[in-house]
């Protein structure tokens, strides 16, 4: 019969990945325990005045894609609407 082979092969390479996995218990909360029990630090702190400066810059940035993605959307419909005009006019 064909492909015995593979299927020895492939028999094979699932042994060899178990094998490689080790013993350990996967759902042992240990493995996920971080390592690092240190509390992260911020050493910037954020004033008011930043946050306010930051919060403005991001309205700004979002605005100017809104416009962009309306333009690019428009532009798209004008381009189909004329692609569909020109096709049913042949």
């Amino acid at each position: 019969m064909a492909g015995e082979g593979s299927m020895i092969q492939a028999i094979k390479s699932l042994a060899y990945n178990k094998s490689l996995r080790g013993n350990h218990n996967r759902s042992s909360w240990k493995d996920y325990k971080i390592k690092n029990d240190k509390p992260i630090e911020d050493h910037i702190k954020a004033t008011p005045e930043l946050l306010e400066e930051i919060r403005s810059r991001i309205q700004i940035e979002n605005k100017k894609r809104k416009k962009q993605e309306l333009l690019f959307l428009l532009l798209s419909f004008i381009i189909l609407f004329a692609t569909l005009y020109l096709l049913n006019k042949l």
